[in-house]
């Protein structure tokens, strides 16, 4: 196989790749996402209080250890995403949460600014930033935990609300 070849591979393998990323993240079902900005958007779950009238929606084992939760401010309107190791984690970067919008796509993790950290040693849980979730927008709370001694890990998500 000559360079040419190699390097139209690599580019086809790579626009494959990158269409594949961007129809996940911004088209959901038929409809094309527009960017939404709303004032609790990236904000603290502790912003405003909104924590203070959290209500699970849903709670999906990563697994024998760990869970990831899909959570609601009933007065704020907003979901984000926690994620619970049930020991205290063994090394950094143990787990991390996921918080998507379905209407524009927009995400946070734990290590997003508002968040509080990846599950690093020592530690039990995170949680991600806020985003509004007021119908017609759902949200979808998504957990990783690490496998030890590995580079692989475990996932889980949750219901759309």
């Amino acid at each position: 196989m000559n360079a040419l070849s190699i390097c139209k591979m690599i580019g086809l393998s790579l626009l494959m790749t990158f269409s594949l990323f961007f129809l996940d993240f911004m088209v959901i079902g038929n409809e094309q996402a527009l960017a939404e900005t709303h004032n609790y958007d990236g904000k603290s779950p502790n912003y405003n209080g909104c924590a203070n009238t959290a209500v699970t929606k849903d709670k999906v084992w990563i697994d024998s250890v760990s869970y990831v939760e899909l959570k609601f401010s009933t007065t704020c309107k907003t979901a984000w995403a926690k994620v619970t190791v049930t020991r205290p984690a063994v090394y950094n970067h143990e787990a991390d949460a996921r918080i998507v919008r379905s209407t524009d796509g927009k995400a946070y993790t734990c290590e997003s600014s508002e968040g509080n950290g990846v599950v690093n040693k020592g530690q039990t849980s995170c949680y991600t930033p806020m985003v509004y979730g007021l119908d017609p927008r759902k949200a979808q709370a998504q957990g990783i935990h690490a496998i030890p001694n590995s580079d692989a890990y475990n996932k889980a998500v949750t219901i759309w609300f």
